[in-house]
């Protein structure tokens, strides 16, 4: 019985050693259990926004934009917040003029139909442009900048039909 154990052992021993997985032995029961492999590393340009976005207070929550547009919305949003309540200590932050200071920047920048919606608590259900969505928070006020595609309204060229209403 014993010969049997050790022979089967030995034979999970050199099956498991063909694969990449590593092993990792049970003290009690001396079962072999399979680790997954570990994740893939991050991006060198992921770990600077994941620094930049610490080293700001924000909170990303979710996007589909690149990081070079990620960081540039995260720096000119923390410098708003900090210039207005640099200069208007006693004033609270208006939500709407934020949201309109994000959207000319990106429209002057990056082309027009950016949109922006900031507050403290807000639901929203938009369709956006790829690579043109990023939802975020500092401190406790949140921030949702999209991009939408605009299309060229199709005009006809003859004029429309006139209806005739027979009058008796």
């Amino acid at each position: 019985m014993e010969g049997r154990r050790r022979e089967l052992e030995s034979e999970r021993r050199r099956r498991l050693g063909k694969n990449e997985e590593k092993m990792v032995q049970c003290a009690p029961s001396r079962r072999m259990l399979a680790l997954p492999p570990p994740p893939p590393r991050p991006a060198a340009n992921q770990l600077k926004l994941a620094a930049v976005a610490v080293d700001l207070n924000v909170r990303l929550r979710s996007a589909d934009m690149s990081v070079t547009l990620q960081e540039r919305v995260f720096r000119h949003t923390r410098a708003l917040l900090d210039s207005n309540s640099d200069h208007n200590n006693s004033k609270r932050l208006n939500p709407s003029q934020l949201a309109l200071c994000l959207k000319k920047e990106f429209d002057l920048l990056y082309g027009p139909a950016w949109h922006c919606i900031v507050g403290k608590s807000f639901g929203s259900f938009v369709t956006h442009s790829s690579d043109g969505f990023v939802y975020f928070s500092i401190d406790k006020m949140c921030f949702l900048l999209f991009k939408t595609e605009i299309r060229p309204v199709a005009v006809n060229k003859s004029p429309p039909l006139l209806l005739k209403f027979k009058t008796s």
